[in-house]
């Protein structure tokens, strides 16, 4: 988490019922930022219930006294104002406690990009298979499997620079289209492709945009998406550990040339994954 704490902002412990449950969260973040929260309770918990931006997960504790878990804003959904963050201690006796979390605008630069005229305006033989695709991205990334398997920090899925910074103002063919809500990492054909932290497969398979695409699901919302691949490596159902194999990159989809799009969505947000990354390196 070195490079986590480049980026949040200074952390407030607000008790709402005195030295019994308290939270831990940013007091600012920007648009598109993860963040880390902690929970503590003087007694055992056997489970929370987490609010955050018109979502909601129950995260089992097990007897544990201290939480720890992800959340974070997306460029293309969020807006900047105040967010408020609510946990609950669920059992006999229920606690909560609450926190205002302000979201800041951020800038982000412009980027045109040349492709294929079918990837900007697909004909229709094809958008009954987009929507179906996005119907099951929506479905998967929406889902909150309640065992954690990450930890932090991430590692690099393939060991070269960010090409394209998560966020940018996109256009394509002189197009204007959602904003970048990943990385590009420079890969050459068939580099291999590792898993950025432990999980289980849960998409493996070849999508019209995406390419050949592998996503990981890291429980309580957490999943990673590996995009562009030249061949794919493992399959669904699969558990991985971080640092496993799971692809060699390529130029499937709608690419320039070969990479690695890495993404991370938290609640179906989709983040910056770049400051969890175990080292900061330069575009």
């Amino acid at each position: 988490m070195k490079g986590m704490f480049l980026v949040l902002a200074v952390f407030c412990v607000l008790p709402l019922h005195a030295a019994s449950l308290r939270l831990e969260c940013p007091e600012v973040i920007g648009i598109g930022q993860p963040f880390e929260v902690r929970v503590d309770a003087d007694e055992p918990m056997s489970a929370v219930q987490v609010e955050w931006a018109s979502k909601a997960m129950e995260i089992p504790a097990h007897g544990a006294k201290t939480l720890t878990f992800l959340l974070g804003t997306d460029v293309l959904k969020s807006k900047p104002g105040t967010e408020t963050l609510r946990v609950i201690k669920l059992g006999l006796n229920p606690l909560a406690v609450q926190s205002s979390v302000l979201i800041e605008k951020r800038d982000f630069p412009l980027q045109r990009l040349i492709v294929a005229e079918e990837m900007v305006t697909p004909p229709a033989s094809v958008q009954e298979r987009i929507n179906r695709e996005n119907s099951e991205v929506r479905r998967i990334l929406g889902t909150v499997s309640p065992v954690k398997h990450l930890d932090l920090p991430l590692i690099r899925p393939v060991p070269g620079k960010i090409t394209s910074v998560y966020g940018l103002t996109r256009y394509f063919n002189d197009q204007p289209r959602n904003p970048h809500r990943g990385v590009d990492l420079r890969a050459a054909m068939g580099d291999p492709v590792q898993a950025a932290a432990a999980g289980q497969v849960v998409l493996a398979a070849e999508h019209y945009y995406a390419g050949r695409c592998v996503f990981i699901d890291h429980g309580l919302g957490v999943y990673t998406q590996y995009m562009h691949l030249d061949e794919i490596l493992v399959r669904e159902g699969d558990m991985v550990e971080a640092g496993d194999t799971i692809g060699r990159a390529g130029q499937t989809g709608r690419v320039t040339a070969p990479h690695l799009h890495f993404s991370l969505s938290i609640l179906d947000f989709s983040v910056d994954p770049s400051p969890l990354f175990s080292q900061v390196w330069s575009h």
